[in-house]
């Protein structure tokens, strides 16, 4: 009996993958399922090999972090983001920042990641409009903007500026804090319509569009696949002809209104 438990102990060992043996594609392949704040923190540390592997530039094209509710975790989160956009060594193309962004953050980034692609930035509170501003004017290669809760107040002026920097923009979702709902001129539709019109993606929550507005921007943008407007007060009355109207864009294949499906 003793005997067979040692040959079996013996077998096991023996069967036990050794991870250092895998091939380094399979390796890079597994590491990269794995969020970026256990890259960084963790898995970098475990051997030479994983080390060598995480300090490829092309293994952070991607990042997400998101903190928790405190500043310290802010600041701990902003230099691990920091390290990542440092390892990507300008090759990153999409990230994703919840909580912590700051002017400052968005300044470094703007600085080391020229071929960024998409930016996702949600409940983000110590970020401004004219941090934003500076920082959208360096990423003309951006396809991708995702602006949700945050202190910025997304005026008519930013929204020109992103159309005018941002001439490959493709998708765009801005949602307004509740308290600035609806701030600043209620022509702020016409900056979509001006400048933006190569997009093929817009949801917007917050950001005041009238009947007017509405019809400049299926006019203007008239690549648009998909639109997603969340203003309860803005097409009163006018409803039935928005849609009436909407249902002639021939590549207009999702609407939705205030929540509504229509497509």
């Amino acid at each position: 009996m003793k005997g067979s438990c040692i040959k079996k102990a013996k077998v096991d060992s023996t069967t036990k993958p050794n991870w250092l043996e895998l091939p380094i594609g399979l390796t890079k392949n597994i590491l990269q399922r794995l969020g970026t704040i256990d890259i960084v923190t963790s898995a970098r540390n475990v051997c030479p090999l994983w080390r060598k592997i995480c300090q490829d530039p092309l293994m952070w094209r991607t990042i997400h972090i998101a903190s928790g509710f405190t500043i310290d975790c802010f600041a701990y989160m902003g230099k691990i983001c920091r390290s990542a956009i440092d390892l990507s060594s300008s090759n990153l193309e999409d990230i994703t920042i919840s909580w912590f962004a700051t002017d400052e953050l968005l300044e470094y980034l703007a600085h080391r990641a020229r071929q960024l692609r998409r930016l996702q930035l949600f409940h983000c509170y110590e970020i401004s409009d004219k941090g934003l501003g500076e920082f959208v004017k360096r990423f003309s290669l951006l396809e991708e903007l995702v602006i949700c809760h945050c202190s910025c107040s997304l005026s008519k002026d930013f929204l020109e500026l992103i159309g005018r920097c941002c001439p490959l923009l493709k998708s765009l979702n801005l949602e307004r804090l509740s308290s600035l709902r609806f701030y600043g001129k209620r022509d702020e539709a016409l900056a979509f319509a001006k400048t933006m019109t190569g997009l093929r993606h817009l949801k917007l929550n917050g950001i005041y569009v009238n009947y007017v507005g509405f019809l400049a921007i299926l006019d203007g943008c008239h690549h648009l696949e998909s639109f997603d407007l969340q203003s309860p007060t803005s097409l009163v009355g006018k409803c039935n002809e928005a849609l009436a109207i909407a249902k002639t864009i021939s590549g207009l294949r999702h609407l939705k209104l205030n929540g509504i499906n229509f497509s």
